[in-house]
């Protein structure tokens, strides 16, 4: 009886049929790949034994000062930190509210005080509040964000205007005022002493409709009317003549609410004489707000604080040894940004995606690229005296997300990747194209492996090291592309794994309704031909080994596991399988009869037990459109000698 052999070749190709496949492997799911041959993924078990609210859109390992470990979740619906197998809720809050306007003012002096019925409880000197509405005071345009610098009630607190108050003003304030003609496209708005002239850009946050009108966003001043009235365009022709407010005229603040150390008393000074005890007063119950939701999170940690970043929204920090009961906005940082990385060539925190300042209000510009001065993320304000600065991206329609690596900073647009090197001053950083036509399909494609950036285009898979940017060859890219639930594409996520040498991605399917992620592909960038598998993986957030240990991912469920720890799926059989293309082992018009079949397989890890099973089974066909008959399945032991068939 003759005997043949079977030698598998490394890696699988989904782009060959079965048949021109010979010897490869056509499908696979939960493998990897080892000195050539095939191996079983890595299982898991549950790092915190309990569901984080919301979806795990980001996660981020650090250290604090005391060497205590700490992961950040940001979900949908939280940011949490997990510590010593207990989870602390510190999602920022916000308050909104809507109140007739009551600002007093003094001349000559930058001091604004606001009385705000409808806050309930007492601020604190951690908050800051963001004006949805302008108002106008008296010689003073009031828009976008502002610290409150002092406490002087439960309902009432100062901020510092940019400029002086021209005139004294008592409780009082207007928002803006349009006024519409019946088949025109223009709108004349009215807010006093509004300083701005022909081409300025004013933002009204908060939509205002009348009839077929919304008046919403970012608008260009077209002329100015005089010292109170200007005229913008709208896009549309007007129903109707009629003048209405802005908020149905009354002032609109979101504050940022951060849950710090308790606030002074309200004694003899603040409050009323005898309102608590003299000199002492009483402690007011602290403003608390509702906590803010979010599609997606970038995080990164300054020492042992942890700044985050909430999708299109501010950064917030969070100190672990700091006694806050949350993360709290940066005031000083831009309000609205795509995401944050910290610099490691210089110590400087990065926002891409970030906020202008306009001539009343701020807007997101989704191509800029804003950073603090050397060794301060609170400063961000250009001056002669520092480095911080920004810079707007001149290819593409947004920048997709960025990341520090090997002394530069790297930024992907829809279209390109962008290099920043640093170069002091005067312009501290210049930007270059490295990669056109190398984009990023979402903010978190990209990882860092080894000397190597890979990361997941719209169309392609790719790497940056010393030979430059490069494609990648993708045996199984029609599986991703062909595949990919496009609708859902920002859920994509890199999926880094470095004791195992792979890179590695999660993405949605088109068998995805929800869009979240239950694929994955992946390469050994070390194997000799850098072989790739696929196969099924509910994921939706994953980081790299870190001081936590083997690589972390985060279920769409809100469970938070650990990879790379068992041989099991969280305490369940992890299936894992391979399909290999066809073969023969004669030409010709011979047909070969299989009798025996003898396995030469590993059956557990060196030195351990040697338990495993394999299920085995064998397709037979006799032209490539038959349909296969199959034949097994057949166990296999390691006491198993051969299997008669």
């Amino acid at each position: 009886m003759a005997f043949g052999q079977v030698r598998l070749i490394p890696g699988v190709n989904i782009e060959r049929t079965p048949t021109l496949n010979e010897a490869g492997i056509s499908s696979s799911s939960l493998i990897r790949f080892k000195d050539s041959l095939v191996q079983k993924y890595g299982g898991f078990e549950k790092f915190y034994p309990f569901a984080v609210g919301g979806v795990p859109r980001d996660l981020h390992a650090w250290q604090d000062l005391n060497s205590t470990d700490h992961l950040a979740v940001g979900s949908t619906t939280q940011l949490g930190i997990i510590t010593s197998n207990s989870l602390a809720d510190v999602t920022p809050q916000t308050k909104s509210t809507s109140f007739t306007p009551n600002f007093t003012t003094a001349i000559g002096t930058t001091t604004v005080a606001v009385a705000d019925a409808n806050l309930g409880a007492v601020l604190t000197t951690y908050d800051a509040v963001y004006f949805q509405t302008p108002v106008a005071v008296d010689g003073l345009v009031l828009s976008g964000l502002y610290p409150i610098d002092l406490v002087t009630g439960t309902t009432t607190y100062n901020i510092s205007a940019a400029t002086a108050a021209i005139a004294t003003a008592t409780a009082t304030g207007t928002v803006p005022t349009f006024t519409t003609t019946a088949g025109a496209a223009t709108v004349a708005v009215r807010l006093d002493n509004h300083g701005l002239s022909a081409g300025g850009q004013v933002d009204f946050p908060l939509p205002t409709t009348f009839g077929n009108l919304t008046i919403d966003g970012v608008y260009t001043v077209n002329s100015v009317t005089n010292a109170t009235t200007f005229v913008i365009t709208v896009g549309l022709q007007v129903a109707t003549s009629t003048t209405f407010a802005m908020n149905a005229g009354s002032a609109s603040l979101l504050y940022y609410i951060n849950l710090g150390p308790p606030a002074a008393g309200a004694g003899y000074g603040l409050g009323g004489y005898g309102d608590g005890g003299y000199g002492t007063g009483v402690t007011p119950t602290v403003q608390t707000g509702t906590p803010i939701t979010a599609t997606d999170w970038s995080s990164d940690n300054w020492g042992q604080i942890l700044l985050s970043c909430p999708e299109n929204g501010g950064v917030y920090q969070y100190d672990p040894l700091g006694g806050f009961g949350n993360a709290g906005l940066v005031p000083t940082a831009p309000l609205f940004n795509g995401g944050i990385f910290v610099s490691t060539q210089q110590q400087m925190l990065f926002a891409w995606g970030s906020t202008v300042a306009l001539d009343i209000g701020l807007q997101q510009d989704p191509m800029l690229i804003r950073w603090s001065d050397i060794l301060d993320y609170t400063q961000f304000e250009s001056l002669t005296t520092n480095q911080a600065g920004s810079y707007r991206l001149s290819n593409g329609s947004m920048i997709k997300g960025g990341m520090s690596a090997f002394n530069q900073n790297l930024f992907w647009t829809d279209l390109d990747l962008w290099a920043a090197n640093y170069q002091g001053q005067p312009f501290i950083w210049g930007f270059n194209i490295i990669g056109s036509g190398a984009g990023m399909v979402s903010s978190h494609a990209a990882q860092r492996l080894r000397s190597g950036i890979y990361w997941m285009g719209p169309t392609n898979f790719y790497v940056f090291d010393s030979a430059g940017v490069k494609v990648l060859p993708c045996p199984v890219w029609d599986a991703v592309f062909q595949n990919l639930n496009t609708t859902y594409a920002q859920n994509v996520r890199a999926m880094p794994n470095t004791p195992f040498n792979e890179a590695g991605w999660l993405y949605p399917s088109t068998a995805s309704v929800n869009g979240e992620c239950d694929s994955y592909i992946k390469m050994n960038i070390t194997e000799p031909g850098s072989p790739w598998d696929i196969g099924p993986l509910a994921r939706s957030a994953a980081i790299d080994q870190t001081v936590l240990g083997m690589p972390i991912m985060g279920a769409p469920s809100g469970i938070i596991y650990q990879h790379e720890t068992t041989n099991d799926a969280d305490g369940a059989p992890l299936l894992a399988s391979f399909t290999t293309g066809y073969f023969y082992f004669a030409e010709g018009e011979e047909f070969v009869f299989v009798d025996q079949i003898i396995p030469d397989f590993k059956f557990g890890f060196y030195g351990l037990s040697q338990t495993a099973q394999i299920a085995l089974s064998i397709n037979v066909i006799d032209y490539p459109a038959d349909t296969p008959t199959v034949y097994g399945t057949y166990t296999v032991t390691q006491d198993t000698l051969n299997i008669s068939t």
